[in-house]
């Protein structure tokens, strides 16, 4: 077969125009069918038959009618169209952004309670996508959207970097929690005052959430020092359930927590957290990610992007 007589007595177009013709036995219905004239459909015929030296149709009462040689031959190339038919899907799922792959780093707490929700969304839409989630510290997530390891990453108020454009998605806030049953349970708002002398459950101080409550307490000429300093929100939210004290968690935390030992209370002096998607500065913002942050945009802005008179609604009791 290295002969390139072989190669050129019939090609893949030529094919086609076959397979379309044995499919509607008139040239008419064929030229319709590919989007080609009936004159160039003839042609391609008598072309093949003319490379392939055998007849291809029999004409009867002014329908084509494939001879045994043409059936064989559309037997043996059918394999190839139901190749060419999937390569052409999946071109056209890469054109828009239906099929490839995502790599998502977030943060813990996003991680759990908006990235889970968001890939529903985006999965209904890009059903064939390969999707990895890395729930990572902010300085691994920082570092995977720099060296290009994540497409896109989801945090809390990342710091800045120069090499990494932020998108943010919505303003949440910190908010506090107390056990079922505390007699602080039925404030709808908790202030520095109000939690003087109660054992404090969050983020310590030193980190960056933790100095955003700090400045909070100061400007109400208080002092923040947690007894029981946890990172993390989704860690902060069962030690609260237990009893163990009042917590400080964000607002998705607060919202979404399958926890139900605890009641929830916004915090004033207000303490905004910025939900923000990063991407790296000076590369092309890849479909699919950006496809995967407008559902987030979309969907944060549903949840919690909200008129001030309706922030009652987030008060659990």
């Amino acid at each position: 077969m290295s002969d390139p007589q072989f190669r050129s007595l019939i090609n893949l177009r030529q094919l086609e125009v076959l397979r379309a013709v044995m499919r509607c036995r008139t040239t008419i219905g064929a030229a319709e069918e590919l989007g080609m004239s009936q004159p160039a459909v003839s042609n391609a015929i008598k072309l093949a038959e003319t490379k392939l030296g055998i007849a291809l149709f029999d004409r009867v009462s002014n329908r084509l009618v494939p001879t045994a040689d043409a059936q064989i031959l559309m037997a043996d190339a059918e394999p190839l169209f139901v190749v060419h038919e999937a390569v052409q899907r999946k071109a056209w799922d890469l054109r828009t952004g239906r099929a490839g792959v995502l790599r998502i780093h977030a943060t813990a707490e996003l991680s759990q309670y908006l990235v889970p929700s968001v890939l529903a969304l985006f999965m209904a839409e890009h059903p064939d996508v390969q999707v990895t989630i890395e729930s990572v510290r902010m300085d691994a997530l920082l570092e995977g959207v720099e060296s290009g390891s994540a497409d896109v990453g989801i945090a809390m108020k990342p710091p800045a970097r120069p090499n990494l454009a932020r998108e943010v998605l919505v303003e949440a806030e910190m908010m506090c929690i107390t056990p079922k049953g505390h007699e602080l349970a039925n404030l709808p708002v908790l202030t520095p005052f109000d939690l003087r002398g109660r054992r404090i459950v969050g983020p310590g101080p030193a980190s960056p959430l933790g100095a955003m409550i700090a400045q909070a307490f100061e400007r109400s000429s208080d002092h923040y020092h947690p007894d029981i300093e946890a990172r993390f929100a989704n860690v902060v939210s069962p030690v609260v359930a237990r009893g163990l004290g009042i917590g400080f968690v964000d607002e998705l935390t607060a919202r979404y927590a399958k926890e139900p030992g605890f009641d929830v209370h916004r915090f004033r002096p207000r303490v905004a957290v910025p939900v923000c998607g990063l991407f790296l500065r000076d590369k092309p913002r890849a479909r699919l990610a950006q496809a995967f942050m407008t559902h987030a945009l979309q969907y944060m802005q549903a949840q919690i992007g909200r008129p001030d008179d309706q922030e009652d609604d987030l008060v659990a009791g």
